[in-house]
């Protein structure tokens, strides 16, 4: 049994703490604010600032184990306080591609970089040594969901947390997408439900903290932009819907995707053009557009699936069960 906080009070850290509710390891919230809706729910919240070390460190005492769903510099405040409070090991808020694939000058870096440097320096240190753990998962399939991630109070800072920012709009069947890579390769993206990341991260509480390795990857599909886009539109094309207007039965079906394929050379003028014009939400979509043509999203054989007892939901079946319905009016 190991005493364990979740940093954070959003969808991500709920999800978590969902999961964790059904083991023998007890837990606590760290939130901002009160949650009275958690606490309700039967939870323990625990209200911190993090701006305090003092604060941080009282409520850290023998927590065994971190995970973040907050980032910059509170994140970074955070790791420090749990080092000097002799957590064993650190979670981040780094529930994407492997860090492996970022470039130097990224964009989307949003403290990633100073945050795995801050861990790396108290895996190393000689007095207050705490180890850590990414788990790597790609790409949340509720990005596509009816909603976006922003229905489930996840990635408010992305800028892409909104139904229809990445990739596609399954509700309007609309996407605009670069399928192939600088060397005509095919895209392909690593997807997980943010449900399965939280069953796997729970999951590899089995293992034991001190087996962890610094990165766990875990994949619920793998594949190509080409197949996203064809089964999103299989899917919206897979029944004919009948309704009933004023006593009048209408048939109609759901067109076919409307996509803008963008060729890999020219994603840097797109996303100058859209800079120019100050246009974020594009500037977001191209900056990802970007990250995924260079494989940010991508890796092969993920180590944690094999580890533990998790099968994950497929991707046809997750978006079947979002869109498979007539289009919300």
């Amino acid at each position: 049994m190991m005493r364990i906080a979740i940093a954070g009070s959003g969808g991500l850290a709920q999800i978590f703490a969902q999961y964790l509710n059904d083991t023998v390891h007890p837990f606590i919230i760290l939130s901002r604010e009160d949650q009275p809706a958690l606490v309700s729910n039967g939870y323990q919240v625990a209200v911190v600032d993090y701006d305090s070390q003092d604060d941080l460190r009282y409520t850290l005492r023998g927590i065994d184990l971190v995970i973040s769903t907050v980032s910059g510099v509170p994140q970074i405040n955070l790791i420090d306080a749990a080092a000097h409070s002799g957590v064993r090991r650190f979670v981040p808020a780094e529930f994407e591609g492997p860090p492996a694939r970022r470039t130097g000058n990224d964009p989307l870096d949003r403290g990633k970089r100073a945050t795995i440097d801050r861990l790396r320096h108290w895996s190393n240190h000689p007095r207050h040594r705490m180890h850590f753990t990414i788990f790597s998962c790609g790409i949340f399939y509720e990005r596509f969901a009816n909603g976006g991630m922003a229905a489930l109070d996840i990635g408010t800072s992305t800028g892409i947390q909104n139904e229809g920012s990445y990739l596609m709009n399954a509700r309007h069947g609309t996407a605009e997408v670069v399928e192939r890579t600088t060397s005509g390769q095919p895209v392909y993206i690593c997807l997980t439900s943010v449900y399965d990341v939280g069953r796997f991260v729970i999951a590899a509480l089995d293992l034991g903290l001190q087996t962890w390795p610094e990165e766990f990857r875990m994949s619920g599909e793998r594949r190509t932009v080409t197949e996203i886009l064809q089964w999103a539109a299989a899917v919206r094309r897979s029944k004919k819907y009948i309704f009933d207007l004023k006593d009048k039965m209408l048939t109609c079906t759901v067109p076919m995707f409307s996509t803008d394929v963008i060729e890999p050379r020219d994603l840097v003028a797109h996303l100058q053009h859209a800079t120019y014009y100050q246009d974020y939400a594009k500037v977001a979509r191209f900056q990802e557009l970007i990250a995924t043509e260079q494989r940010r999203y991508d890796f092969e054989n993920p180590n944690l699936n094999p580890l533990v007892n998790v099968q994950p939901v497929s991707f046809w079946n997750w978006l079947s069960a979002q869109w498979g319905a007539p289009p919300a009016q």
